[in-house]
């Protein structure tokens, strides 16, 4: 047992480097045109624009204005407001915005455990399929839920016990062979993100991380004891051909 990580700012910082290894991992490359599906809060899109560098440019994707003015903020933030596009459109029927081929890569970060209709999981891989360039990549990342401790699993109980709805492995690599996508494949990336209780007992955003009386009643003393940790994340790749 134990944390690292006891400040939020110093969270924030951390996470937003996860997700730029992140971005190297699946191979996201200077100069690229990169489409991020599920954008939210704008944490991974950063992460993205960042590594596309000066003449790449990042499309980003959300059903919802909700996170809207985060979104914006957190662009500011890292200085790639100018690299950044967003759309607000359903990720499932993207053909009215996004022409064929269009994309050196496709990407998205947790987007299906945010389903609201976990049907479209189908439909979605299909459109990420039909809008990667031949020979190009589309990539998936997903928490995996099965847990290695305690904080670990509480990080995934305050999730599944908030409504998120976790897919099997099989069921995605299944979604995205139906796409007509090849040589798909799954990888295991650590966080190394492990924050102590204090800071798990906030609402952080950034983190996909909140607390209430509820929150409190279920896992106050899980919390309390083993803090939380970011699982280790699934990496779903495919290659159009």
């Amino acid at each position: 047992m134990g944390w690292n990580i006891s400040d939020s700012e110093v969270l924030e910082d951390a996470i937003f480097e996860m997700k730029m290894k992140l971005a190297q991992e699946i191979g996201v490359q200077k100069g690229m045109t990169v489409v991020d599906l599920g954008c939210g809060q704008g944490g991974f899109t950063a992460a993205l624009a960042k590594t596309v560098g000066a003449h790449g440019k990042v499309v980003a994707v959300d059903i919802s204005e909700e996170y809207l003015e985060e979104f914006m903020g957190r662009l500011d933030k890292y200085g790639v407001k100018n690299k950044v596009t967003f759309i607000q459109i359903d990720a499932a029927d993207l053909k009215s915005v996004i022409f064929d081929e269009a994309a050196d890569l496709v990407a998205s970060y947790r987007l299906l455990e945010e389903l609201k209709q976990p049907r479209t999981m189908g439909k979605i891989a299909k459109e990420m399929a039909r809008i990667v360039k031949k020979g190009r990549k589309v990539c998936l990342t997903e928490l995996s839920t099965r847990a290695r401790n305690e904080a670990e699993e509480t990080y995934i109980r305050l999730h599944r016990e908030s409504g998120d709805f976790f897919f099997g492995r099989g069921e995605i690599v299944e979604a995205m062979k139906n796409a007509d996508l090849k040589s798909v494949h799954v990888e295991r990336f650590d966080t190394g993100i492990w924050f102590s209780p204090g800071v798990a007992k906030q609402n952080l955003g950034f983190a996909q991380v909140w607390f209430d009386e509820n929150v409190e009643k279920n896992l106050g003393r899980l919390i309390d004891s083993y803090g939380m940790k970011y699982p280790v994340l699934l990496i779903f790749s495919g290659k159009k051909n």
